[in-house]
């Protein structure tokens, strides 16, 4: 079996690609996440020095991620200790939380390409990203809940701003594993592309974003999605 955890961070023509292709479907492994976090050090420095259009997400096989390593989450929850007299949250935990949130923050649009399982810790890198395109037949979710926890990386707070609270609280609550077509109808994805077809998009909007506005302002990130669909459906 090969236990390689290989995630790595390539750039052509001004686009990052951010490519997570490690063992058992891209299983967040304590050996996973600390790569993870590795290579999102190296995206902070590239962000830094200026000159990205955008950065794309994605799994090297047929699955985004299947989230946390359930062993290796209780194993590590039982190291982390916090109470509410300090209220001080475990350095570790901030320091991987701050790898999941800074996403929304970076100067260019990041877009995660959703295919196959998007679950768990998986999707909430997903849902940091300013936008997914989910391909047909992706599978999303957040089943922390089933196993008596909830996300724990920005997902709670990212899906209630992309999905409105009911749905938010549906995700997260039921645990429930959705498909591509409800995702895309609850506002969890940006677009719906046809398999094999969400790299091609993703790099189409950040192309767009690029050609028609001189800065990337992560809070104006609704105004670009709606921008490009509206050129879209005009050149259809």
């Amino acid at each position: 079996m090969n236990d390689t955890i290989n995630i790595t961070l390539t750039e052509e023509n001004g686009v990052l690609s951010f490519v997570m292709d490690a063992p058992s479907n891209n299983i967040m492994s304590s050996a996973f996440l600390d790569k993870y976090e590795a290579v999102m050090e190296e995206v902070a420095e590239r962000a830094a020095d200026g000159g990205i259009k955008g950065m794309i997400i994605r799994g090297g096989g047929r699955h985004f991620s299947v989230g946390a390593d359930v062993d290796a989450l209780f194993e590590r929850s039982q190291k982390e200790s916090y109470t509410d007299e300090d209220g001080i949250l475990p350095a570790s935990h901030v320091k991987q939380k701050s790898r999941f949130t800074f996403l929304r923050s970076l100067p260019f649009p990041v877009v995660s390409v959703v295919t196959g399982f998007c679950i768990g810790s998986g999707s909430e890198i997903a849902v940091n990203s300013h936008y997914r395109v989910i391909e047909k037949n992706a599978r999303i979710g957040q089943p922390e809940s089933t196993f008596g926890i909830l996300p724990a990386l920005g997902g709670v707070a990212r899906n209630i701003e992309i999905c409105g609270t009911k749905n938010a609280y549906e995700l997260v609550m039921s645990g429930e594993l959705i498909p591509a077509e409800k995702a895309y109808a609850i506002g969890y994805a940006d677009i719906f592309a046809e398999k094999k077809q969400g790299v091609p998009e993703a790099l189409a909007l950040i192309e767009y974003i690029s050609a028609n506005y001189d800065t990337f302002s992560p809070a104006r990130f609704r105004e670009y999605i709606t921008a490009y669909k509206q050129s879209r459906e005009a050149n259809a």
